[in-house]
């Protein structure tokens, strides 16, 4: 009788005068269910700045070599022209580059360098890749986002449902998190240093003078 009661209990079959307490077949379905249930993550704040720190220290290096090449070619440019002039041309110009740097890269791969490096990606609400058009609207609201140092956008972010800023409401984007492979994340610091490097030295060879330490 015992043995029979043993082997019973082993098949999974409920023993008279017992209460089953947990099904058997139902335990790793019970964990499956729970583990597929991880959606999307928002990407934090703080993600986001070092992003954007990141991604202007390259702009900032492709505005030395243009500038560098400019005064290269016309060394007299800045005696020959005026202060209005010159701060328009430089704000026009700082403004283009960084949004084609931000256009290109978001709308072709939904990420620039500096969210790669981070983990971040900029999605639809369906999850694919930005395109060219929602990228151009997204980062046409920089001027509004990002002036002065990107308050308004930090402040339309901490108080919004998915931390959007104006411009990702304007192209219906959302910014989240991106697990990016070790080998990807590698080579892309690669390619951030790469860049930033050679428009370094390339500004060097056209101004070396910039580079010169005062001497006392």
């Amino acid at each position: 009788m015992l043995r029979l009661q043993q082997k019973t209990a082993c098949d999974g079959q409920q023993l008279p005068g017992r209460r089953a307490a947990f099904p058997l077949s139902k335990r790793p379905q019970r964990s499956m269910a729970a583990s597929s249930t991880s959606g999307p993550v928002t990407a934090r704040l703080g993600d986001r700045l070092i992003a954007v720190i990141l991604d202007s220290i390259f702009v900032a290096a492709l505005l030395l070599v243009i500038a560098a090449a400019v005064i290269s070619h016309w060394p007299h440019i800045l005696e020959n022209t005026s202060r209005m002039i010159l701060t328009i041309g430089i704000a026009g110009t700082a403004l283009l580059v960084a949004f084609i740097y931000y256009w290109l890269q978001e709308g072709a791969f939904g990420a620039t360098m500096g969210k790669a490096i981070i983990g971040l990606r900029v999605t639809r609400p369906d999850g694919s890749v930005p395109g060219l058009g929602s990228s151009a609207i997204r980062n046409a609201f920089r001027l509004v986002d990002g002036l002065p140092l990107y308050m308004p956008g930090f402040f339309v972010a901490a108080f919004t449902r998915g931390r959007r800023r104006l411009g990702d409401f304007a192209a219906k984007t959302f910014v989240l998190e991106h697990a990016v492979p070790i080998g990807e994340r590698v080579a892309v610091v690669f390619l951030w240093l790469a860049g930033i490097s050679a428009a370094v030295w390339g500004a060097w060879m056209m101004c070396p003078t910039w580079f010169q330490l005062p001497l006392r």
